[in-house]
């Protein structure tokens, strides 16, 4: 393809055209070499790091950290200008029958099907949480008796959800850094997937309860509960730990609901929520979007809603729960050697 460098003139219903295409048809449309290399994803076969998620309709290309939709494709790809790639877009769908990109509707399972090949081994998972996360051990080797953390037949580790001993779920996390060729998003270091599961369990995620939940603590991710845990078990007495698996409002409510619930057949009220998300924007857009549901404590009618955010040293962009647990040992590590204590 050869670059057009005089000016081009583009319409608004041009431009939301081109951006609203559906990529993966336009870019096999136009005959960019893309091999198919799971459901949802497509990589292409001159360049390892560039792969396309046909589900959420847009490309990223790792090595040159750039990703969008077939806009943004044609100018990385040919360093076309802004008002080129539209024009091409919309002249090369003249006459074909090219979709725009509509996002598939959610389907869920009627029941839950635990699709994993447990390792008789836990020994890479242990080595992965211990000493790379820095999670306590025995709080580690604690939810391994309990079922609550397998290792697979890959090395992952997987986080089961229960729900009264029942398993409703569970997700995965890799122990193995990724290399950035082979990574579908280049600031995801590490495998992470959440097993399908029904329609109500989707919102649930991996927890711990203990004793009655006056507490409930959410969290961005399993890692970041285990994390909190390690650093404040002394003060997490009658609580629940509910992991996200993003920022998710619905498990918020869902987690609230069967609480309140447990809580009343109790005797019981709940004392507070507790947003333990990462120090960043959208940890932070998360909590100011919960505050405004303004939920108030049956005692005293002050908010329920409170915030958990690790502070966050100078220098860094994001924080998070799992970040703060590896650089308190890491300090306290090197406190104790310039003490000569012996390690």
């Amino acid at each position: 393809m050869s670059n057009i460098k005089e000016k081009i003139k583009v319409t608004a219903a041009e431009i939301e055209k081109a951006n609203n295409i559906n990529v993966l048809e336009y870019l096999l449309l136009i005959g960019e070499p893309l091999k198919n290399e799971s459901n949802n994803f497509y990589r292409h076969m001159d360049h390892d790091s560039l792969v396309i998620n046909s589900k959420k309709n847009y490309f990223s290309w790792n090595s040159r950290n750039v990703s969008g939709n077939a806009v943004t494709y044609l100018m990385n790809m040919y360093d076309f200008s802004f008002q080129h790639a539209v024009k091409k877009i919309n002249t090369d769908m003249e006459g074909k029958n090219l979709s725009l990109f509509e996002a598939p509707k959610p389907s869920y399972p009627s029941e839950f099907n635990y699709d994993v090949t447990e390792s008789s081994t836990n020994k890479n998972i242990i080595d992965y949480l211990v000493h790379d996360r820095k999670i306590d051990y025995d709080l580690v080797h604690s939810f391994i008796r309990l079922d609550l953390i397998k290792e697979d037949s890959y090395k992952n580790v997987v986080f089961k959800w229960k729900e009264k001993g029942k398993l409703i779920g569970a997700d995965l996390q890799g122990t193995r850094i990724i290399p950035l060729e082979k990574r579908f998003h280049a600031d995801r270091l590490y495998f992470k997937k959440v097993l399908p599961t029904t329609r109500d369990a989707t919102y649930s995620g991996f927890n711990i309860t203990r004793g009655y939940p006056d507490k409930i603590y959410f969290f961005e991710s399993s890692i970041d509960l285990l994390s909190y845990f390690s650093l404040n078990r002394s003060k997490l007495k009658n609580c629940r730990l509910q992991s996200m698996n993003g920022l998710k409002g619905e498990t918020v409510i869902r987690t609230l609901k069967n609480t309140l619930i447990e809580l009343e057949e109790n005797g019981r009220t709940l004392d507070s929520i507790v947003l333990c998300v990462d120090n960043d924007s959208a940890g932070k857009e998360f909590v100011d979007k919960l505050q405004e549901l303004n939920l108030k404590r049956k005692s005293d009618g002050k908010s329920l809603i409170e915030s958990d955010i690790p502070k966050m040293p100078a220098g860094q962009k994001k924080w998070d729960w799992n970040n703060e647990l590896k650089f308190i040992k890491s300090n306290s590590l090197k406190k104790k050697k310039d003490q000569g204590i012996e390690l």
